[in-house]
């Protein structure tokens, strides 16, 4: 019984005492668990392919962009089985604007 006893104390002494949740620490962490690699170009409109929390998902950008594979994309919905993303930053260099159809047909006419 003594042992017992003993062993108990020793497991609650070890144990930490509970702490509030800090919002702002808790932000920060939704934040870093809601960002995604590309991993297949995903074209303005049209399904490509994250990995996100260690899984394959089918991904959407509704922005004029193409996504290009290596890009850290911020998940943002999700539509049935199907991500919405959009890039961490406008400026970020796998994100690239697809020309106009105007602007093609000038430079070949």
């Amino acid at each position: 019984m003594n042992r017992l006893f003993r062993l108990l104390r020793s497991f609650f002494s070890i144990a930490e005492p509970y702490h509030p949740s800090d919002s702002k620490n808790a932000e920060k962490f939704f934040e870093m668990e809601s960002i995604a690699t590309v991993c297949y170009k995903i074209c303005p409109r049209q399904v490509g392919q994250v990995e996100y929390r260690g899984r394959f998902w089918s991904a959407r950008c509704f922005d004029d962009l193409i996504l290009l594979p290596r890009t850290q994309v911020k998940v943002i919905d999700q539509i049935e089985l199907t991500l919405i993303v959009e890039p961490l930053s406008a400026s970020q260099a796998g994100a690239l604007r697809p020309k106009k159809r105007f602007e093609q047909e000038d430079r070949l006419g």
